[in-house]
């Protein structure tokens, strides 16, 4: 059956605001600081609960080898080498409320584990072990893939928030190198060009004078 040409798209296509974030495959790529529509990442209905602004992290997959060796060295590097960065984006209030069902199911799992460990040590720790990992993969939103100074990737967006954002020019070729800077208020690092300080909120003019981070 062919597709009527008359028919409206299945999500209005939003422009990236100044190269803040496009499409890139089954990725959403953005910059550091970001504020993404406000709509759910999963679904693309309206983002009732309000947008807001996550601390994400994110090191190479390699790094997990060290679990194999202790899982408190492990716990060690991972907070030396993580990169870290805030985005801001929004969820509906039926992913909200699913989320805290996960995130409810692993701790209960936990909880009952930890009493019948006595009873069965085995039986209890394979229970805690699913119920972390059925609760921490459950209640993922949207999740970097990876970070660097000037670019984030990320993953577990749903399709119809895809569908809505611009497969922009970045998408071929990566966001210029602009570096970071220094908010004359509270001297919180943030991009040269950020519109506003995440720490401190000040709005940050295009004259304001920001000092660059070499590094």
């Amino acid at each position: 059956m062919s597709a009527n040409p008359y028919s409206p798209p299945k999500a209005a296509l939003e422009a990236h605001a100044h190269g803040e974030y496009w499409r890139d495959g089954k990725n959403v790529m953005c910059r550091p600081g970001s504020m993404l529509p406000p709509r759910c990442v999963k679904c693309n209905e309206p983002a009732l609960q309000g947008m807001k602004a996550r601390k994400l992290y994110w090191h190479h997959s390699a790094w997990y080898l060290f679990v194999f060796v202790n899982i408190v060295i492990y716990v060690i590097v991972a907070m030396i080498v993580r990169r870290k960065a805030v985005v801001t984006y929004g969820i509906c209030a039926k992913h909200r409320n699913r989320r805290w069902l996960f995130i409810a199911i692993g701790w209960g799992g936990v909880a009952l584990g930890v009493f019948l460990i006595l009873a069965n040590a085995a039986l209890a720790l394979i229970l805690m072990l699913v119920a972390m990992l059925t609760g921490l993969f459950g209640s993922r939103l949207a999740y970097p893939t990876r970070i660097t100074k000037e670019e984030v990737r990320l993953g577990g967006c749903g399709e119809a928030f895809l569908d809505s954002i611009e497969l922009g020019a970045e998408a071929a070729a990566p966001a210029p190198r602009l570096g970071l800077g220094s908010c004359p208020n509270c001297h919180a690092r943030l991009p040269m060009d950020a519109p506003a300080c995440l720490k401190c909120k000040a709005v940050l003019s295009p004259g304001s004078v920001l000092t660059p981070i070499r590094g």
